[in-house]
């Protein structure tokens, strides 16, 4: 092999070589950015803690901080069986609150989902939420207070909420 093709073959070699070293790199650092999860360790590991608890049938009572109407609001007195909602009510009327109110955060669990979709950016969220801001009781884990606010830069979207009470049966 003459001079001329041994500079080609070695000029190939350093490209080919470089070439494959950001291509390698690019994959791993797509494979990282993936794997990722939205989701703060705080919520795996509190979620991890309530499920620990094996409760199915529990009482606690809700209360929704939001710009709508008070019956959005609450507070509910919610009563949880077989880990299913089978009575939300009023505890200052005694009337009935509907599903269509309180349907999607009338467990401890759908709390939790909740949580994540707003981290996520899906389920009813849009988009992921601006901030999330989240305080779980210290033995059982489950979410004492919840603050999302999808968006910084638009008024009175933001939601929160407080359990209390949160009695085993």
């Amino acid at each position: 092999m003459d001079k001329g093709n041994r500079e080609v073959s070695r000029q190939v070699t350093h490209w080919s070589s470089f070439f494959l070293a950001v291509l390698t790199w690019a994959v791993i650092l797509l494979l990282l950015t993936s794997c990722a999860s939205p989701v703060p360790g705080d919520l795996t590991d509190n979620e991890k803690l309530w499920k620990s608890q094996n409760l199915s049938n529990y009482d606690f009572t809700l209360e929704r901080q939001c710009f709508c109407p008070e019956d959005w609001r609450g507070p509910v007195d919610i009563q949880v069986r077989n880990g299913k909602a089978v009575s939300m009510t009023y505890p200052s009327t005694g009337v009935t609150a509907t599903e269509e109110k309180f349907g999607n955060v009338n467990t401890i669990d759908k709390l939790f989902d909740v949580l994540r979709d707003a981290y996520a950016g899906s389920g009813t969220f849009e988009q992921k939420a601006d901030t999330v801001n989240v305080t779980y009781h210290a033995q059982m884990g489950y979410p004492l207070t919840i603050y999302i606010d999808v968006s910084a830069t638009i008024a009175d979207e933001e939601q929160g909420y407080t359990v209390e009470d949160l009695r085993a049966r």
